[in-house]
């Protein structure tokens, strides 16, 4: 995927305490996605996950970065989980939504102690009536993420709800995988 792409493992924690895996990966452009799924390399992972894996089932997703980085991580800061919220906004609303995310939720989640680093997907669709976003909020461990849930977490979820009760939303711990 070449030197500027950013690769990282997570174990999904759904809400039913159920546990699933995914691959994350960070590419520097489109033209760098485009050319990474026409190359060879591509194809000779596939066949090494399908040989080591073969029961597994693979879903590809793609996003582009929607919005600004919040706040880098500083020298020294890895963060050992994300709490990863995926919001399904009517296109209607989307620009009004974004600003509102961007500007007034997003920092407020950064706030909540043990969060370092935020960054929004919009995430690819056929379908023109909905925009699928990806919120990625790297935390330095799984317990600031789980301290997010139970106290800041909910009244930020009610507020979003709120003020956009058609967006669908859920939401899940992931704990990066050395």
């Amino acid at each position: 995927m070449g030197r500027n792409a950013l690769a990282a493992r997570a174990r999904v924690i759904g809400d039913d305490g159920a546990a699933r895996f995914c691959w994350f990966f960070e590419l520097p452009s489109l033209a760098s996605l485009e050319s990474y799924l026409i190359s060879r390399e591509r194809d000779d992972l596939s066949q090494a996950f399908s040989t080591a894996f073969g029961e597994a089932k693979a879903h590809l997703e793609f996003g582009e970065l929607e919005g600004n980085v919040r706040r880098g991580l500083r020298f020294g800061e890895e963060p050992g989980a994300a709490f990863v919220v995926e919001a399904v906004v009517p296109t209607a609303d989307l620009e009004a939504w974004s600003r509102w995310y961007d500007e007034e939720h997003l920092p407020a989640v950064l706030a909540s102690p043990g969060f370092v680093r935020a960054r929004r997907f919009e995430l690819h669709s056929d379908d023109d009536a909905q925009s699928r976003q990806l919120i990625v909020y790297d935390a330095v461990d799984a317990a600031a993420v789980e301290e997010f849930r139970t106290q800041a977490g909910p009244r930020l979820a009610e507020e979003h709800g709120a003020r956009f009760p058609s967006a669908q939303v859920s939401r899940a711990t992931w704990e990066w995988l050395g």
